[in-house]
C-alpha cells in the first residue's frame, strides 16, 4: 500500500477544542500539529488515515481521489 502524504492535513480552519487537544478544522491532535514537520513519513500516513477514518470531510475524500488515481496510472 503507498504512503498517504500530504504538505499538512491542515484546511485553514484552525480553532482548538475547548481542552486544547485537538483542531475543530483538521482533526489533528495538538502534539500532532506541534510535531508535524519532524514526523516520519510513516507516522504522517499513519496521522492521514486515522483522519480519513475518523474525519469524513471533504478534503480528506480528495486526498484519497489523488492517491487512487496515483495507483491506477502505475497500474497501467
Amino acid at each position: 500500500m503507498p504512503i498517504l502524504l500530504t504538505t499538512s492535513p491542515c484546511i485553514g480552519q484552525c480553532q482548538l477544542t475547548p481542552d486544547k487537544a485537538r483542531c475543530l478544522g483538521c482533526g489533528r491532535l495538538r502534539g500532532e500539529i506541534k510535531s508535524w514537520k519532524c514526523m516520519a513519513p510513516e507516522q504522517r500516513h499513519d496521522v492521514n488515515m486515522r483522519l480519513l477514518v475518523t474525519q469524513g470531510k471533504k478534503v480528506r475524500k480528495c486526498i484519497l481521489r489523488e492517491v487512487a488515481k496515483a495507483i491506477d496510472q502505475k497500474a497501467r
